[in-house]
């Protein structure tokens, strides 16, 4: 054991001199359980120094980066429950509940998940949300909450409250594992049935709602929303030549005329505008979004790889420009792109479009372009939190034309968070798109060369 103490010891200066701090007491406490469960496989000791040492997510991963990088191991997370009893959990009556057999203190997470779900009145899975986003919702609840109150026990041993701790985070991942699978579960049963028609499998699969499409399915589906983006911006390119043209030159038509034999095959105008008016894409990328982001995105890929006049941000609560690194993307690297959703959170991580606007139309005002039109693919749903009339105004008012895909069943607009109402007196054209001829129609709907004018 001493050797290995000398190895950790040694570690934990490697992990000073990158920044990563690990204090005394930690490591006491770490090398006090090693010894008190006798573990003696090194995969097992280095594994219970990536769970007792940092305190949250972020120090998770640089730690299992630092153990990468000094012990050249790599492992992974184990899937098996964990979980230390203390004779301390048995003063609490309610733990009791929770057991499958008092002996071998089995955990029944199937039983514990069936009856949060059921405690849960607001579940409705014809919202375009993630499943993600509804064990969001059942965590916050009171079920929730009693049943991770089973661990608010007070040790008198430091070492204990660690342990504790670590019990309540493994019981927690094993409880919303259970919950995720249930929920997808419950989702399944509610799909809405397919109707047999007279339509080809190519028509059926376009009327189909992106929400429920499988891996196969939304890899025909993001091709053909790619070149549909690519049509929004030929669309958008040709009008902006024609928007920078002036009235007729008279005099430069005929003048080119002679060498025709007088013929008016070249029409020469004067110039109008040397500023290019610009197009801004905001995609809203939050939870309740599911995967109407990466169809959102893909749109937005679509055009900003074909023409430099377009600027795209992405947003939960609060806008980030994504305009060079969305170009840099292969299109198979657009769903990996919306992995990195912790890069985009700039405060609470919950959808907040009052703060979004406020930034966009910061950035029109600094910025010296020309803004002419703005799409928004989003659901405007604000997390109950309320948005001035006078920022709506603004927005407004900052672009001449606004146009907005809202990938929510047009009955539940309106209704509990929902804040599309009080965009509508600013936008040209709120449109439903829940599959790919929605999206289509849309794309279709728009006449650039009416709004550049």
């Amino acid at each position: 054991m001493s050797s290995f103490k000398n190895e950790i010891v040694s570690f934990s200066q490697f992990c000073k001199e990158q920044q990563f701090f690990i204090s005394i007491d930690k490591l006491q406490t770490y090398f006090g359980y090693i010894e008190s469960k006798k573990i003696q496989s090194f995969e097992e000791k280095i594994r219970y120094l990536f769970f007792l040492i940092p305190k949250d997510k972020d120090e998770k991963d640089k730690l299992k980066h630092l153990i990468s990088e000094y012990f050249n191991f790599k492992f992974e997370e184990s899937t098996s429950f964990e979980f230390n009893f203390f004779d301390e959990y048995d003063l609490n009556e309610n733990f009791q509940d929770v057991l499958i057999n008092n002996e071998s203190r089995d955990i029944d997470f199937s039983k514990i998940a069936i009856e949060i779900i059921q405690d849960f009145e607001n579940l409705d899975f014809s919202r375009p949300v993630s499943n993600a986003y509804w064990l969001n919702q059942l965590k916050k609840t009171k079920a929730y909450e009693d049943i991770l109150s089973l661990f608010d026990v007070q040790f008198e041993d430091s070492f204990k409250n660690i342990i504790n701790n670590l019990n309540r985070e493994n019981f927690s991942n094993f409880l919303d594992l259970k919950l995720l699978e249930l929920l997808k579960e419950e989702r399944n049963k509610t799909r809405d049935a397919y109707q047999p028609s007279e339509l080809d499998n190519k028509d059926q699969l376009n009327e189909l709602d992106y929400l429920y499409t499988n891996s196969e399915e939304r890899k025909k589906l993001l091709e053909q929303t790619y070149a549909l983006g690519n049509k929004l911006a030929i669309k958008f390119k040709k009008q902006i030549k024609f928007s920078n043209k002036g009235n007729l030159n008279l005099r430069k038509t005929i003048r080119k005329s002679i060498q025709s034999g007088g013929v008016l095959q070249n029409i020469i105008y004067k110039p109008k505008n040397k500023k290019k008016p610009k197009l801004v894409i905001l995609c809203d990328i939050s939870g309740s979004m599911a995967l109407y982001s990466l169809f959102g995105l893909t749109l937005l890929y679509g055009m900003v790889s074909r023409f430099n006049s377009i600027k795209s941000f992405v947003f939960i609560d609060g806008i980030t420009e994504v305009t060079k690194d969305i170009k840099k993307l292969k299109k198979t690297e657009i769903e990996s792109f919306l992995k990195n959703w912790n890069n985009f959170v700039k405060q609470d991580g919950h959808s907040d479009y009052s703060r979004t606007f406020e930034e966009l139309v910061d950035e029109v005002k600094k910025s010296n372009a020309n803004y002419k039109c703005l799409i928004v693919i989003g659901d405007a749903r604000n997390n109950y939190r309320d948005i001035d009339e006078e920022l709506v105004n603004e927005v407004g008012k900052s672009f001449k034309n606004i146009y907005w895909l809202n990938p929510e069943r047009l009955k539940y607009w309106n209704t509990g968070d929902s804040l599309i109402r009080k965009f509508d007196r600013v936008t040209n054209n709120t449109s439903e798109v829940r599959n790919y001829n929605q999206m289509k129609a849309f794309v279709n709907s728009i006449d650039f060369k009416r709004d550049l004018k």
